[in-house]
């Protein structure tokens, strides 16, 4: 019989209460609200009636929980409320029980019914038989009046249908048991709108399948067969393993065996409670699982491991080893081998001393403990250097250092060609005397002894200009210097370059326009260097005097009258005079205003006008047909590039200006998208860590596009949408990408595939990737 799951005729009958006349009540005291809309305490509707003595009463209304007590005629005031909430309360009928009006008390008054309560004839429940029962089998209640009787409820509200009883008489109803039914009392009812309910005196027992104790599965493996022996284990439709997952079984009744159920242990078995479930939703334990696990597991070798090793363990259950954790790596490792007795399995070189893990299909993992081999300080060359000398150090497995770090906080990074000598360079910021600490790759670290570092006995900055210090080339840089008097030049990225040494030992250097990021600046003495690496900003924008007296153009003055001047070729290109660059004329405007611009023989070029009388500045763009003119025009007896001449102004400087680009190419090629068809795999990997792309660069993709429909999409390594997933479209072959903090956290943090990025598109091929 399938369970059963309908409102009971009480709640269809609430649903109808608003309209219904069947009940009204009112207060017999005036400060007790009964207007259901206003809250309070409010009668509603009470039910059924005529009600069987001994049966159910319901009141509903609004605020009954505070009703304290029940008058009905004929018996004691009834204080056994049974509360279902605020809007609903029941009550047992007393066997004394008489027609009449019912009250409700609460401590504010009295609600007092407007209709008398009436009785049934007295519907018994007497015996249920048996009191312990099976599901799918006969069920017989006896009573009285049982032939009014609409439906039998068992426990979870699993409810038999008049039209399911096996039989029905005055004094007995038979019905078949379902499979859903749960342990607990039984109700019988008769149906009506407000139905009577009648409980059994006593719960009824519901056979569940059952062991006579759970079986101990420990040390079972996956793939085991586990057979269980109990009774009425026919009812139980579903077996559950500990975490969850349900298995096939097979249900079997012998005479030699008795009932069985029998299924095998999954890969994934892992340790708890294995339960069977009968339809009723009841579980029952069966089994306890306490897995086998890999046993007396010994590590060949366990100490001095270095990445690449091969380790051997054995032991017992070997087999069982899926994957191996190492102490300080992430993610697991395959095995190389493996059999009941022994496992192989290759270090990796981030390992760390610690515990590896054997893990097992079942989630558990046994602990081996394992030691790395260490670097071994023996001694330093000398232990007293001078300050930015590089530093010897003698030892053992000094090929496992990858990094060296000095008191006060400079890091080298090192290549070691020996095991047994180590030569480091010494920052001149961050190197103070004391251990040195060595840096496996791995991460584990070993101090040193103590080192001394000296002052040096050459020209030297004691203190460099802070990080926050925002530094830009064509700036000048002021440093103060010891040993001021060794000084004899100073150098930037291996130019000289100009400085100033002042009484007060402060060091001023020009600084060259484009130094950037981590440029050398080295300091030459006469008993030796000293090289730092100083971040500087590029100045991108250049602008060079070309000529800077005052010119009063006048109208049309000639050059002896101070008027009209020349511009020479040599001053030009020494300014960066070239296509893409500007010419800047610097002026005071009085009056109507032109600019005639021509070659060495006069050759009108164009002329310059109709600018603002409140101008200062006036620009012209070098094109490439501008600068093949003045630079290939000759007036045949001098370097004159430009003549100029013109009216209305005062010309004070003329300029070159323009703009370095810092555009680095980190990509170049020809990937042809093929009409969406071509994923392409963009390798390096490191593309962009290599090219130093950080937040606040632009990142272009250039194509050579080949159709009108031309679109392009990109995503990270692991197919992440990049740019919102839209499809970018090449703006005259070129898309122009600002990095953000997110895209550039994407795009420089390695993955496991071995590319930087993934795109695709139709209509065009890229040919280079930028950073800017």
């Amino acid at each position: 019989m399938n369970k059963t799951y309908r409102l009971s005729a009480l709640w269809t009958m609430c649903l109808m209460l608003l309209g219904s006349v069947l009940l009204t009540a009112c207060l017999s005291e005036d400060d007790v609200d009964t207007n259901q809309y206003k809250g309070g305490v409010n009668l509603n509707v009470f039910g059924p009636s005529p009600v069987a003595r001994g049966g159910v009463l319901r009141f509903l209304g609004s605020g009954l929980d505070k009703v304290t007590g029940v008058e009905i005629p004929g018996c004691d005031v009834i204080s056994d409320i049974e509360v279902i909430s605020a809007n609903e309360i029941r009550i047992t009928v007393p066997q004394t029980a008489e027609p009449g009006l019912v009250t409700l008390k609460t401590a504010n008054g009295a609600i007092v019914t407007k209709t008398k309560l009436t009785y049934t004839e007295p519907i018994g429940l007497d015996k249920v038989t048996p009191a312990s029962v099976k599901p799918g089998t006969e069920l017989a209640i006896d009573g009285e009046y049982l032939n009014l009787i609409k439906e039998v409820i068992f426990a979870d509200n699993v409810v038999v249908l008049q039209e399911d009883f096996v039989s029905q008489s005055r004094k007995q109803i038979k019905l078949v048991v379902p499979f859903e039914a749960q342990s607990g009392k039984i109700i019988i009812s008769d149906g009506a709108e407000i139905p009577n309910w009648i409980y059994s005196d006593d719960e009824l027992d519901v056979i569940l399948p059952s062991v006579e104790a759970p079986l101990d599965l420990s040390a079972k493996k996956p793939g085991d067969e586990i057979v269980v022996k109990g009774t009425n284990l026919d009812l139980a439709t579903v077996v559950k393993m500990p975490n969850g997952d349900e298995v096939e079984f097979v249900y079997a009744n012998t005479a030699e065996a008795g009932e069985t159920l029998t299924f095998t242990l999954p890969d994934n078995a892992s340790d708890g409670a294995v339960v069977m479930i009968p339809a009723s939703g009841v579980e029952v334990a069966i089994a306890t699982i306490g897995m086998a696990l890999p046993e007396k597991v010994v590590a060949t070798p366990a100490e001095e491991l270095r990445g690449g090793d091969i380790i051997t363990l054995t032991g017992v259950n070997m087999e069982l080893v899926t994957t191996v954790t190492f102490p300080g790596v992430a993610e697991a490792v395959e095995p190389v081998s493996k059999n009941a007795t022994e496992v192989k399995v290759e270090m990796p070189a981030a390992a760390i001393s610690g515990e590896l893990l054997l893990n097992t299909a079942s989630g558990t993992s046994v602990p081996v403990a394992i030691v790395t081999q260490k670097p071994e300080f023996m001694g330093f060359a000398s232990d007293a250097v001078s300050l930015g000398s590089d530093v010897t150090i003698k030892g053992k497995n000094l090929d496992l250092v990858a990094k060296v770090i000095y008191t006060g906080g400079a890091e080298v990074e090192v290549t070691p060609a020996s095991a047994t000598e180590l030569t480091v360079e010494m920052p001149t910021t961050g190197s103070e005397s004391g251990v040195l600490t060595l840096v496996m790759a791995n991460g584990e670290t070993v101090e040193t002894g103590e080192l001394t570092i000296n002052a040096p006995e050459f020209c030297y900055i004691p203190v460099l200009p802070g990080a926050d210090e925002e530094l830009k080339g064509g700036e000048v840089l002021s440093l103060k210097v010891e040993n001021a008097d060794k000084l004899q030049g100073v150098k930037v990225n291996d130019k000289d370059v100009q400085y100033i040494l002042t009484a007060n030992a402060d060091l001023l250097v020009n600084v060259p326009q484009m130094a950037g990021k981590g440029s050398k600046v080295t300091l030459v003495s006469s008993n030796g260097s000293i090289d730092y690496f100083i971040d500087f900003i590029p100045a991108t924008e250049i602008e060079n005097v070309v000529m800077d007296e005052m010119r009063d153009l006048g109208n049309w003055a000639g050059e002896g009258d101070g008027g009209a001047f020349r511009l020479y070729k040599k001053d030009l290109t020494d300014a960066g005079f070239a296509p893409g660059a500007k010419l800047r004329f610097y002026v005071k405007i009085y009056g109507d205003t032109q600019i005639q611009v021509n070659n060495a023989n006069w050759g009108q070029y164009t002329v310059l006008e109709g600018m603002s009388e409140n101008a200062k500045m006036i620009e012209l763009d070098v094109t490439q047909d501008l600068y093949d003119e003045i630079m290939n025009t000759n007036d045949g007896w001098s370097d004159t590039g430009f003549v100029i001449q013109g009216k209305g102004c005062i010309v004070n400087r003329v300029s070159v200006w323009y703009k370095i680009s810092l555009e680095t190419t980190v990509w170049k090629g020809s990937l042809d998208m093929a009409n969406w068809k071509v994923n392409h795999e963009m390798r390096p990997n490191t593309m962009f860590v290599d090219g130093g792309l950080e937040a606040g660069m632009t990142l272009r993709l250039y194509f050579d596009v080949y159709e009108a429909d031309n679109k392009v999409k990109w995503f990270d390594g692991h197919w992440g949408a990049l740019s919102g997933g839209a499809e970018l479209v090449p703006d005259n072959g070129v898309i122009t990408i600002p990095v953000d903090d997110d895209l550039a956290t994407k795009l420089t943090t390695l993955i496991d595939w071995g590319y930087a990025f993934i795109v695709q598109g139709t209509g065009c091929t890229l040919t280079k990737v930028t950073i800017e």
